[in-house]
Parts: structure tokens; sequence; C-alpha cells
């Protein structure tokens, strides 16, 4: 762009630009703007991409409409039929608690019944009777097919052709398992059966092949054939309801729906059949198991009965029950505690009587007191002997105390009586508690003995007890077991006698009018919406891996730069009014960058800034100099320097010498004044050029004398602009920034690599370089630009002076309210 490309600033453009606000807060003390965060899908993005590879997209959906014409040509459309089938289900024990009738009880539940319908006890006889095994190339032959079997264990699988000539057959097999492709397997007349070597069992009516010279089919297992149909059944279930919902695709409509009948047909009768068997084997099984059941209860009860007769006469625990008491003790314990209450009298009493014998054995002599003081004594019939002996004693004890008391000791009578009751004491009373001992100890080891022997029976009662508990349990779970079995065993015979089936059919295939699948506008339709996809697919792909600048969230959020402005593209093939309004686009864009550039800048220090990009073409000089148009046509004092001393080509841009320039100033061959050149046509500007182009001149950047003259130029000037070489050229870009203090990156839509800038940034970083921001330049301004632009109705233009009204005509008009007002 050159300088007839901006328009003259007006008045109040000028005080716009001049006007003295401090920059923004985040940008002060020479910060940066913090990067854009990452946000959710950029849809502007993706619609951009969309339109800068439309082609491609659009030839990816040519390719898919004709790709899915073609498909329809050759794909044959698919027909699905359905098929309802009512589940009886809870059937048998539960409907006989609500008082049904006894059935057998539910043959399967849950998924068995999916697992059933596709079992191939159920899948293979369709197959076979159908003859799905066998599928010839044109359909229209399946008539001839509807004897075709096979013997499965002879059989060879593959395509076979049936060559037809004069009245004869030839039967090839074109490929397949065991024979070479193209090999005779079957010759002979037409009439005779076809195919036996390969396990065929088929004889086509000669009639039927008339007029035919060949016949390709495709032949394969019966149970090859189940697996595939079996995989285009779908079984759909609702919780808690009663029906399976079948469904069934075929290219075939009639064929389709038949299948699926005797599908629906084969699973009725092999559940009914099945069912009808289970119930007969469970009733088999109870009657087996009832005769066992019999038969342990009779062993159970035979045992209990021998166990009582054997211990019939040992004691138990069962207890008497007499009438009017509730309960008495058992005569067992009865006469154990007896005997041995019996036994401790009879050894207490024994060692009492021992011990006064004994006292008479020492001479204190037998009182009448002290044995009549033991209990056996007075009680036991067999101490009648000693009791009278102790009553004669007492007698004769009275009979001397009364002598006595008349006669004296040597009185006859008197010694008589005293010499009787002595022998009673010595003799008689001894020899009769002695034998009345001896009767005691007889006693009491008998009933020491009974009761060991009692002690011992008692004993051995739990033992018994327990035993017969044990038996009587047996009986009891033998006819428990033995009642629930010929109950069990009367219901099966019932329900075997009538069994109701657990399945039946709601609702048969019925042949559709219309294919419901693989129909010519689905699968162009189809075909069309997957290349469609895949093109854009392709498209955003190709727009991801681009490592070329395209859109500006990639200079905010990857290379974390402000945007300073969007100079957009001319297009000089829309016409000449489309061109006129760019122009318009472009001028206020660099108007927006000049107003950016300048509060970039830190406000403390003279703006000076260096304009530079990542590589060629970018378009660095011409933002550089229409920037320095733009200052100059504000009103400010600007000059341009061509840093570019490798290629820099600004004198022949603004039509100036180009020599002596940066590098003779720089070598000290040329003054100041003498390399200052001003721009023709614009009096605000200043130009100065880059000089001779020579190979040590990079290294005269980095003098300090560089330093020096940008200094000098920002105290004489209010603008300092450098157009530097890239930043990928070398060293040049890196050392006018520093002088400068400031920098502006010019990125090109289409042109940069986004890679080398972000690495040649990464060094501007560790530089004392303000990086002001990027100038977006080749930009349309559509898309994700579509809010750079600029209305333009609002146009700044130059307004045509209407004539001069006569005065008579004028009305006076309120400056602020634009009404008449006289």
């Amino acid at each position: 762009m050159t300088g007839s490309n901006i328009q003259p600033a007006t008045p109040r453009e000028t005080a716009v630009d001049l006007y003295q606000e401090g920059p923004p807060a985040d940008w002060g003390g020479g910060q940066q703007p913090e990067p854009e965060e990452e946000g959710g899908p950029n849809l502007s993005r993706y619609v951009a991409a969309i339109r800068r590879f439309k082609w491609l997209i659009l030839a990816c959906a040519v390719v898919g409409l004709g790709g899915g014409v073609a498909a329809s040509r050759f794909i044959e459309p698919e027909y699905e039929v359905n098929a309802t089938i009512l589940l009886e289900q809870g059937t048998g024990v539960q409907e006989r608690r609500n008082g049904g009738p006894i059935q057998g009880a539910e043959f399967l539940q849950g998924s068995g019944w999916q697992d059933l319908l596709r079992s191939y006890q159920i899948v293979d006889p369709i197959v076979t009777n159908l003859g799905l095994f066998v599928s010839p190339k044109d359909r229209a032959d399946s008539v001839l097919f509807r004897d075709f079997r096979v013997d499965q264990q002879r059989l060879r699988p593959g395509n076979y052709r049936l060559l037809l000539a004069g009245g004869r057959f030839d039967l090839r097999l074109r490929s397949g398992v065991e024979t070479a492709e193209g090999v005779s397997v079957d010759a002979g007349a037409l009439g005779d059966s076809i195919g036996r070597a390969v396990g065929f069992q088929w004889m086509p009516a000669r009639a039927s092949l008339g007029g035919r010279s060949e016949l390709e089919f495709n032949v394969q297992t019966p149970r090859e054939a189940s697996k595939t149909l079996i995989g285009k059944l779908k079984v759909d279930v609702q919780p808690s309801s009663p029906f399976l919902f079948l469904r069934l695709t075929g290219r075939d409509a009639r064929l389709t729906a038949s299948t699926l009948n005797a599908w629906v047909e084969q699973f009725v009768t092999i559940a009914t059949a099945t069912k009808k068997k289970n119930v007969t084997n469970v009733a088999v099984i109870l009657d087996g198991q009832l005769a066992y059941a019999a038969g342990n209860l009779a062993s159970a009860e035979s045992a209990l009965e021998e166990f009582r007769v054997r211990t019939v006469t040992e004691p138990t625990e069962r207890q008497t029950i007499a009438p009017g008491i509730e309960m008495t003790n058992s005569p067992v314990f009865d006469s154990y505690f007896r005997d041995r209450i019996m036994a401790d009298n009879y050894k207490r009493d024994r060692e009492t009587l021992e011990r006064i014998l004994a006292g008479a054995n020492a001479g204190g002599g037998i009182t009448r007191e002290a044995v009549l003081s033991v209990p056996m004594v007075n009680a036991d019939p067999a101490a009648e002997n000693l009791r009278k002996l102790l009553a004669e004693q007492a007698e004769r004890d009275a009979v001397l105390r009364r002598l006595r008391e008349s006669y004296t000791d040597e009185f006859p009578r008197v010694r008589e009586e005293t010499e009787a009751l002595r022998q009673l004491r010595i003799v008689s009373i001894p020899n009769a508690m002695q034998l009345y001992l001896r009767e005691l100890r007889l006693r009491e080891e008998t009933l020491n003995a009974t009761v060991t022997q009692s002690s011992r029976d008692l004993r051995s009662i739990p033992v018994r007890t327990i035993e017969e508990q044990r038996l009587k349990r047996q009986v009891e779970v033998a006819a428990e077991m033995y009642r629930n079995l010929n109950l069990e065993a009367a219901k099966a015979k019932l329900a075997e006698a009538q069994t109701v089936p657990d399945v039946s059919v709601q609702d048969p295939a019925v042949p559709p009018l219309f294919p419901t699948q693989n129909t010519a506008p689905v699968i162009i339709a189809g075909v069309f919406a997957a290349f469609l996809f895949v093109g854009l697919a392709l498209a955003i792909l190709l727009d991801q891996i681009d490592k070329r600048f395209r859109y500006p969230e990639q200079v905010t959020r990857e290379l974390g730069l402000y945007v300073l402005g969007v100079v957009p593209v001319i297009d000089t093939k829309k016409g000449r009014r489309r061109t006129s309004d760019t122009a318009a686009q472009v001028v206020e864009a660099f108007r927006t960058i000049r107003m950016n550039v300048r509060y970039a800048a830190d406000p403390s220090r003279p703006l000076a800034v260096t304009v530079t990009s990542p590589g060629p073409n970018d378009g660095k000089s011409l933002i550089s100099s229409n920037l320095a148009l733009s200052f100059a046509e504000s009103g400010a004092r600007t000059l341009l320097i061509d840093g570019d001393i490798r290629r820099g080509a600004l004198g022949n841009t603004f039509g100036v010498n180009s020599k002596p320039g940066l590098v003779e100033y720089l070598e000290g061959t040329a003054l100041i004044a003498e390399v200052l050149q001003p721009v023709p046509a614009h009096e605000n500007l200043t130009l100065l050029p880059g000089g001779a182009r020579k190979r040590r001149g990079p290294e005269l950047l980095a003098t300090p004398r560089l330093t020096q003259l940008i200094q000098q130029m920002v105290a004489e000037y209010d603008v300092v602009i450098v157009d530097s070489p890239p930043l990928g050229a070398g060293f040049d870009a890196f050392a006018l920034a520093t002088a400068t203090g400031n920098m502006a990156v010019v990125m090109r839509a289409g042109v940069t690599d986004r890679k080398m800038a972000d690495a040649k940034l990464a060094t501007v970083r560790t530089l004392p370089v303000r990086i002001m921001g990027a100038v977006l330049n080749g930009i349309e301004l559509k898309g994700a630009y579509e809010y750079y632009s600029y209305y333009q109705e609002y146009a700044a233009r130059d307004e045509e002076l209407p004539a001069r009204i006569p005065d008579k005509t004028r009305k006076n008009v309120s400056l602020t309210s634009g009404k008449d007002v006289g």
C-alpha cells in the first residue's frame, strides 16, 4: 500500500489520536496483556475451516453421492417381518395355590426362552425343510431347489456351476474346501441325480431345466446356514411382559415371512413336546422316588418296632398318668430311690446295733432303751425275738426289784432271778442281736446289689431314649417324605394326563409390501452423509495440522500476543466499488493500529517501535510504511527508518534516494542531515533509508551509534518507526527492537509459520523489549474475523457543499435543536 491509499486525516481524527489519556491499567509498566484462556470448541474456526476447504468437502460429497447411487444398484433391499409369541407364565404350582387346575410347572424362565428359540434343535429343521442352505445366483431359480437335500457327512460346500448342453449336465465346483477351482465333480444325463459325489440329494425334473445352459448356486452346510439365520433374528422382550417380539430380515419378503412362521411353529412344537417329555419324566421319577420312600418308611417302622420289643422289659423314662392326677413319678425311679433309702437305713441301724453290742462286750451291758432306740428293731418282724427278750428283761428287772424290796440277795428266789437276768443280758440278748445283725447285713447286701443294678439300668435309660427318639424321627421323616411324594406323584400324573403348552403364536409373520432396509434413498443418503462427514472431518483435520497462522486465537492463545489491528486483503477482481469499500476498511484498520500502538507504548517514553515479522512475505514493510503515513497524516512528526539493510526498499517505495542511509551513518561516512529524506506530499513524514547493502551491515546494528541515533531521533520526532528484517533472518530485528524498546509483530494469514513465530518470540522475551502486540495482515473480514470489520455507511468522506441559498429563502435554524427560530 502507498500513501495514496491513506485518506487525509480530518481535524476530528487528529484530536482523537492525540488526546492525552494514560494507557489502560493492565498495560502499564511494560507488562504484556495476558493471553486468553482456552475455552470450549471454537465453532467459528470450524466454520472458517469448512469455508476454506469447501471444494474438498464438495468433492467428497459428489463422490459420496455417486458412490451411493452405484451402491444402490448392487445392494439388494431387505425386508423385515415381525411375529409375536405369548409366554404362558406363572402356570403350574402357583395357579394350583390360587385354585386353578393342576398342571406341569413352567418349562423355562427368563432368557431360557430366547436360548431355546435360537437353538439348533429348532433352526436346523427349518433350514433343511426350506432349503435355506442353498442360494442360487438368480433368485428366480429358487423353484428348482425346493427338493434339494444334502448328505451332511459327504457334503462339500462352495460355489457350484451347473452346465447344461445336449441333454447332459456337468457340475463344476468353482471354489471349495477340498476341490480345486473349476474342477468337474459330477456329470451325467439330465433326469439323473446331480451331485451325489459331493453330497447332493437332488434330482430335478428334465423339463424344469429345459432351455437353460448354465445354473450357478452356492451351497453351505445346514449348520452354517443356521448360524447365519440365527444372527438375523432379533428378539425384543419388555420387562414384566409375557410377549416375545421377533424380527427377521431377508431379501425375499415371502421367503422371510415363511421362514419366521416356520420358526415360531417349530418353537411351539418343540416347547410343547419338551414340556410333555419333562412332565412324563417327572412323573416316572416321582414314582420311583415314591417306591423308595415307601420302602424307607417300612424300614424305619420295622427298626422302631424291633427296638421297642427288645427294650420293653428295661426301665424307661415314660411316666404313668393316673386318673385324677396330672403326672406321677416313674416306678423305676421310685424303686431305685426307695431301695437306696432302705439300704441306707439298714446300714445305719446295723452300725448302731454293732456299737451297742461292742459296748456290751466291753462290760457296759446292753440296755433295753438303747436297743429299742434303733427304728428297725421296733418295726422289723425279724427282730421279734429280740423284742421279746428285751421285754422279758424288763419284766425280770421289775420282779427283781420287787423281790429285793422284801428279800436279800441271798434269798433263793432273788438269786434265781438275778441269774436269769444275767443270762438274758450276757447270752440271750447278744445272741439275738447277732442273729438280727446277720439278717440286716444280708438285707443290706441284697439292697446294695439291687441299687447297683438299678443305677446301671438308669444310666442306660438316656441312651435308649435317644435311640428311640432317633428311630421315631426317622419314621416321621420317612412318613412325611412319603406323604409329599405321594401327593407330588398324584399331581404329576394329573399334569401328564393333559399338558398345556407354555407358548403360543400371538401374531404370525406377514410379508411386507415395501422394504425396510437398504432402500435406494437410504443407501444414497447414507453414503452421501458418510462422505460428507469424511470431507468435513478431513477439512477440520487439515485445519488443525496446518502450521500456518489463520485465526486470531492462534495469536492470542498460542502466542500470547495482543491483536493491535487487522489489515484486510484487497481483491481488485471484485469490481471498483468493492475495491473502494475494502480500501476504506484498510484506512480504518490503520487508524485502529495507530491508536493501539500509541496506547500500547510506555507513556513515560517517546514512541519508538520496531515493526518486524517471523518470516519473509508477511507484509511488514507494507504495515510499517502505512502506519508511518497514518501517524504523519494525524499530525505527528514521524520518522520511518528502513532497518532492513539486507533487502529493504522503502526508498523506492516513497521515491527518495536510498543512499546514503542507515549503513553509511552507522559507519560514520555520512552525517545525520545527509541520511534524513523528507517524503514528498507528506510534510510530517521523514524517511531514513537503509543505505548500501554490505556484508558487515548487521554488525553495525550492534554498535552504540544505533542506540544514540534512536535516542536522538525520538527527541526530534513524535513517532519513530523502524522497519526491520524478519526475526528469522538473523540478528538484525533483535538489535533494532532492543534499540527502540518496543516491537510490533506482523503476521500474515496463510503465510506466517506459527512454530517459527513462537520460537523467535521466546528469544525476544529474554531481551529488554516491550512486545506491543501483533498486526494481522492479509485477512478476509469474514468468519472468525467478522467482528474486525467496520460499517461502510460510516466511512469518512468529503462532503460536497451545496449551492448558495438566496437570502430570501433562508430560515434561521438553531444550532442545538435544528428548528426554525424565525
